[in-house]
């Protein structure tokens, strides 16, 4: 009996070491895995920092596999909880408390103590989002600097036709076609009255009859813009001779020959005058004497240019 009962004996002894060093393996199993669970946790805590309201919309359970998800539920039996870590006693001891990540389950990438794997491939991208609103108008600009003269253009088309302008005031009279004023007269002898109107003794042309013979003046019939001109021959007997242009008894322009008795000399003058109805135009002879024969040397001729208003 005594021999039966240590057989006994022994065998439970050989039956139960072999648990107890299967215990010893599982928590040093254990320690292993919370070392890595505590490095996995503060790498994620380093990495992600959620704000406090992601904290609050955490479920308090992401890590202990009570989600939905059939493959968080298998690993709540093989593997052990973080919370379960922080108060577990390894060896008599109390482990210290690791905090807990508010994110998702990480269980489908953090078994066993092996290094974390390199970041997956980018993923294909997304569809384009909307197209926003038009933003507001911007400010008016500052006014810029004013730009350099540019080159002339090419001369444009042709415009139309305007309107009709309206109608002009009447004008003044014109001269009558009858009107015609211009004269001429000569000397066809000596003529030696000194300060005296000159006489011409023939007229060759007279228009009008404005100019008068007896007196050897010019009357003007209308006011207007009138030419005069003069030519005379000094008489060889006087060394000079002074001729003078009257209107209305006013000297206008003169002329003066000298020269060597004996021999003759010839000057003349022009002037444009403008004259009133009834202005008397005439030479006078100053010094001197005149050559007058049938060649007609001395001669004294005007005409009426163009009417004006008086």
């Amino acid at each position: 009996m005594p021999l039966v009962a240590f057989t006994k004996c022994y065998l439970v002894l050989l039956f139960l070491l072999p648990l107890d060093m299967c215990q010893e393996d599982e928590m040093e199993v254990s320690r292993r895995y919370g070392r890595a669970v505590a490095r996995v946790v503060q790498s994620h805590q380093q990495t992600f920092k959620p704000s406090n309201r992601e904290t609050k919309r955490q479920p308090s359970n992401s890590l202990n596999g009570t989600d939905s998800n059939s493959t968080s539920t298998k690993a709540v039996g093989l593997w052990p909880e973080v919370d379960d870590l922080e108060h577990t006693s390894l060896n008599g001891r109390v482990q210290e408390p690791v905090e807990r990540p508010h994110y998702t389950d990480c269980s489908q990438c953090c078994r066993g103590d092996g290094l974390r794997g390199y970041p997956g491939p980018s993923g294909a991208p997304g569809i384009p989002g909307n197209h926003g609103n038009n933003g507001n108008n911007g400010l008016p600009g500052r006014e810029g600097t004013k730009g350099e003269k540019g080159d002339k253009g090419d001369l444009g088309p042709r415009g139309e036709r305007g309107l009709q302008g309206l109608k002009g005031q009447k004008g003044q009279h014109g001269l009558p076609s009858e009107l015609q004023v211009a004269f001429m007269a000569s000397l066809a002898t000596h003529f030696t009255n000194q300060n005296s109107g000159i006489i011409f003794s023939s007229v060759e042309t007279n228009s009008g009859s404005f100019f008068d013979v007896m007196t050897g003046r010019f009357g003007a019939p209308v006011a207007g813009v009138y030419f005069f001109t003069f030519s005379m021959l000094k008489h060889e007997d006087v060394e000079e001779v002074f001729v003078y242009l009257m209107h209305n008894g006013n000297t206008i322009i003169s002329m003066h020959s000298a020269g060597v008795r004996g021999k003759q000399d010839s000057g003349g003058n022009s002037a444009v005058l403008k004259l009133v109805k009834g202005d008397e135009v005439w030479l006078r002879m100053g010094t001197g004497a005149l050559h007058g024969d049938h060649y007609r040397y001395c001669t004294f001729s005007g005409f009426l240019l163009f009417e004006v208003s008086s």
